[in-house]
């Protein structure tokens, strides 16, 4: 212990600021009472001694200098934040898929796929063309015929009544809701057009409409609802047998309700197309629903002109 004493005593000796501070402590104290009183402290180390207390040393500069002294050792964020672009040779790897030659061959592999893809579709089109066997039609489609009916003014009239002229027939019935009227109305829109673009062929075709509803559709019936359609219609009526083989000669379906009221509604199933036959009845052409006015004003001048091309005339 006493050992002890004597190497802490020259440590301190060589450390007086450590030495005052252990002798004001009551350790301390005891330490230095029992081997050797603590050696004096050179003033220049009160100094040292401040900086181990809780206190700060007063400031040598006043208030004002200080944001002066703290702006002078600021950084400039300017100079420290600013980044230098990215240099444009690290951008691509210089080898690998990714690279300027590995995305190079890329785009000319795809454009040549492209390519072969594209001029094989082609060919295999071409092939199947030529492959493909023509079809060939020869005569003419069984549709037309006799019948006899009775026009809306009371007048009994038969299938050569309406020769020496196109005729443009379309089955119907009076009571049609919508149907019926719309292509009744593109039936005489077909007709305006065709002499208005070619006056040279007006009244060449007559329209006729032919009733699938006999029972209510009466010559007095067909001429009132005639008026609001095109001027020059003409519509026919019969029996219903009459009507039936008119039907029949046509290709024409229709078909009522069975078991219906005397003073019933109904509504008559029935085929919707527009017949074109030329002036020695023969048949021409058919136009359904899905063909507009102007497409049928534009194939009947087209047949018109080539049946007066051939020699024939039309009265």
């Amino acid at each position: 212990m006493r050992a002890f004493g004597s190497v802490f005593s020259k440590a301190v000796r060589h450390t007086g600021v450590l030495g005052h501070v252990c002798h004001q402590s009551p350790l301390g104290a005891g330490v230095f009472s029992r081997f050797g009183p603590a050696p004096a402290i050179p003033r220049s180390s009160t100094l040292s001694i401040r900086a181990y207390s809780s206190e700060k040393p007063p400031s040598s500069s006043s208030p004002e200098e200080k944001p002066k002294q703290e702006e002078a050792h600021k950084p400039d964020n300017d100079t420290f934040n600013e980044k230098k672009p990215p240099s444009r040779d690290h951008l691509l790897p210089a080898t690998g898929p990714l690279s300027p030659m590995g995305i190079g061959l890329f785009l000319a592999t795809a454009a040549g796929i492209v390519y072969y893809f594209t001029v094989t579709k082609e060919r295999v089109a071409q092939k199947r063309a030529q492959e493909k066997p023509q079809i060939e039609t020869y005569g003419k489609a069984a549709i037309g015929g006799a019948y006899e009916l009775t026009d809306q003014n009371g007048n009994v009239v038969t299938d050569t009544t309406f020769r020496g002229k196109f005729a443009l027939v379309y089955f119907g019935f009076c009571h049609c809701p919508d149907i019926c009227p719309d292509e009744m109305d593109k039936m005489g829109d077909a007709l305006d057009a065709l002499e208005r673009d070619n006056p040279k062929l007006a009244n060449t075709v007559q329209p006729i409409f032919i009733t699938c509803d006999p029972q209510r559709d009466s010559p007095g019936a067909i001429k009132e609802y005639l008026k609001q359609f095109h001027p020059r219609f003409v519509g026919l009526t019969g029996s219903f047998d009459q009507v039936r083989k008119a039907c029949k000669a046509y290709r024409v379906y229709f078909s009522k309700p069975p078991k219906v009221a005397p003073n019933q509604d109904y509504l008559v199933d029935h085929s919707i197309f527009s017949y074109l036959m030329d002036p020695d009845g023969e048949f021409v052409d058919v136009y359904g629903k899905d063909k507009p006015a102007g497409f049928m004003a534009t194939d009947m001048e087209r047949r018109i002109n080539q049946y007066l091309d051939a020699g024939r005339t039309i009265e």
